[in-house]
């Protein structure tokens, strides 16, 4: 008779440039959305963990903001905090773009990886977008060259059917103990950082390209229902740093803010499982995401 094989458990890294699709992986793997997507780059702005519980055990994934070029000091910040998740996890998994597989990026987390000698695993993501299967044996010869003894894992995040194989090796790399979180939870981020979330989700798809990134969410108030049935009432404030950029985010009669505000608020309500009542203001705030004050209660501390 076979000894059974006992648990794994631990903290797993999900590294990349920015735009890799990390978020669309931890959500896929999770199988419950964690982590805000958009087209646009530098999304993520915190480390959000997604938990993903089998029979082999409990992988907690900590997503984390892309690599790019910093130019405040919340970027600054981003950049950092994806650099030392590596430190303190039991294994990373690195996504690179099958179309752009290696840049300056690249380079600076390949050293970070290797300083902090954690087992990696290299998934080429997006390998669908190759329009020649016979593409994907050179790129992974040359990851092969660049990081000799690492796994590499050409996959598709949109592709469930390539998430078994990267469990399989995620798994292989952890230590053996029970579950760290519950079997039920599937976040460990608080209600309001996932409001917040949510809220600049919506505000991301519906605003100029330029906006976003200078836009922040910030949860002024959470009140819980008073009795039974009743509504959880959130007011949530938009802070971008220049007045023309209010406008934009208000549109013509209020109309832009209202639909921001309504898609968030259907959100918000499966998040939390009861009716939810959702004020958005917008404020100016110039230069607010060089703001120490602010990036910590954004979470960014």
């Amino acid at each position: 008779m076979s000894e059974e094989k006992k648990p794994r458990s631990g903290f797993v890294a999900v590294v990349g440039r920015t735009n890799v699709g990390k978020s669309t992986l931890v959500n896929a793997a999770v199988g419950e959305k964690v982590a805000i997507v958009t087209p646009k780059p530098q999304t993520t702005r915190n480390v959000i963990r997604g938990i993903y519980n089998d029979e082999r055990g409990q992988i907690i994934f900590m997503d984390t903001p892309g690599l790019h070029k910093p130019r405040t000091t919340m970027n600054e910040r981003m950049v950092r905090q994806a650099l030392d998740s590596v430190r303190s996890v039991d294994a990373v998994l690195w996504l690179l773009d099958a179309t752009a597989l290696w840049q300056n990026e690249e380079e600076r987390l390949l050293a970070a990886l290797r300083e902090a000698g954690r087992p990696v695993v290299m998934a080429i993501n997006q390998i669908d977008r190759l329009k020649n299967e016979g593409l994907v044996l050179p790129l992974i010869a040359e990851l092969s060259k660049k990081a000799p003894g690492w796994e590499i894992y050409p996959m598709s995040a949109l592709n469930k059917a390539d998430l078994p194989g990267l469990l399989d090796l995620l798994f292989s790399l952890l230590p053996e103990g029970e579950p760290l979180f519950p079997l039920d939870v599937y976040t460990d981020q608080m209600e309001r950082q996932l409001v917040a979330e949510i809220v600049r989700e919506q505000l991301f798809a519906r605003t100029r390209e330029e906006v976003p990134h200078c836009a922040g969410v910030v949860v002024e108030s959470f009140s819980e229902p008073k009795e039974e049935g009743g509504k959880v009432v959130i007011h949530c404030s938009i802070l971008v740093e220049r007045d023309s950029q209010k406008p934009i985010i208000i549109g013509r009669q209020g109309q832009n803010l209202k639909a921001i505000g309504v898609a968030a608020r259907k959100e918000i309500q499966r998040l939390l499982g009861c009716a939810a009542e959702l004020r958005l203001f917008v404020k100016v705030s110039p230069n607010w995401r060089d703001n120490p004050q602010i990036l910590r209660e954004m979470g960014m501390g």
